[in-house]
């Protein structure tokens, strides 16, 4: 595929923070048609905000600063916006020369501030020699992706998005843990608000553009869904799918529960049963009865029990956001 097609054919990983993006991310990380970013961009929400009524020379300052800093990281002498990633290392592909790549990439096409984020993409593949005539598709993997589809579609109309969605009460203790101070309130509403997201997004741009897999279903039938998402996405079923990497490295995970990744694993599955606070459970079940029935999770209790005070703060979060995804 010539450069000119390539760029307008990314996938995007969508769903919510611990719900298994990087696990899919890392098992496409190799794939001999598929040039996947090595870290989260967080492109719509950070850079895009960031960029907003900059001039262009302003726009490649911030990409430095934001998009391609991730190749000055090195785990022998981390520079300070590697914090949080200690163990990670990128300088095997020059700052300099991706970051010249970019450039390069936008004098030849620039007609939204998307290209940014496709130049930076293809950029490091061509330094990283992951590009060639059989790559179809550049690939980043950022949670809450999927409140951007309308800019994905409009941008890419050959843009694919797989959207991972997880049990919440799993999800919550996975992700509680690296975020001790979000209560229950603040993750069952912000679940519920991805997940109808994903749903929205599938019945608007229809299920062969917009892909929803259940982590459960990921992990207790690889080989099944495997199959689904090279269907999706009209790629090989490949070797390198069963091997996770970063960047082409080996990859072991980013389990809360300091467990090494060397596989497709549905131990985490049911964690919860075992690990959540009564009251947490019957937040998360409440809030999200519905969506959970919808998903086939099946509920602890018909009638979950929670306080009037705790209903009114969760209504009041549903109302705000469905007033402000009417505007």
């Amino acid at each position: 595929m010539n450069v000119s097609d390539f760029r307008d054919h990314p996938v995007f990983i969508c769903g919510h923070p611990k719900s298994g993006t990087s696990l899919l991310r890392s098992l496409l990380d190799s794939h001999p048609e598929v040039v996947a970013y090595p870290e989260e961009t967080v492109f719509f929400r950070r850079f895009l905000p960031a960029a907003k009524g900059c001039l262009p020379a302003e726009k490649m300052e911030l990409a430095d600063r934001l998009l391609t800093h991730i190749f000055e990281w090195n785990k022998d002498n981390p520079p300070a916006h590697q914090s949080g990633h200690p163990d990670r290392t990128y300088t095997q592909f020059p700052a300099s020369q991706v970051r010249a790549r970019v450039r390069e990439r936008l004098n030849e096409q620039y007609r939204h501030d998307g290209d940014i984020l496709s130049a930076v993409i293809l950029a490091f593949g061509d330094v990283a020699g992951q590009r060639t005539d059989a790559t179809r598709f550049w690939l980043e993997k950022t949670p809450y992706n999927e409140y951007f589809a309308k800019e994905i579609f409009g941008w890419w109309q050959q843009a694919r998005c797989i959207h991972v969605i997880r049990d919440p009460r799993d999800n919550f203790v996975s992700y509680r843990r690296k975020h001790p101070d979000w209560d229950a309130e603040v993750f069952a509403h912000n679940w519920w608000r991805s997940t109808k997201a994903g749903l929205s997004n599938q019945a608007r741009y229809g299920h062969e553009r917009y892909f929803l897999i259940s982590y459960e279903e990921f992990t207790q039938n690889p080989e099944e869904m495997l199959k689904q998402i090279c269907d999706f996405l009209g790629i090989r079923d490949d070797q390198t799918l069963r091997i996770p990497t970063r960047a082409g490295d080996a990859w072991q995970g980013n389990s809360m529960f300091s467990n090494k990744f060397s596989g497709i694993s549905a131990a985490a599955v049911g964690r919860w049963e075992n690990t959540l606070k009564t009251e947490d459970l019957a937040v998360i079940e409440w809030t999200n009865r519905t969506l959970m029935t919808t998903l086939d999770y099946q509920l602890s209790t018909e009638k979950p029990k929670v306080s009037p005070s705790i209903r009114w703060r969760m209504l009041k979060k549903r109302i705000y956001t469905e007033l402000r995804r009417n505007k």
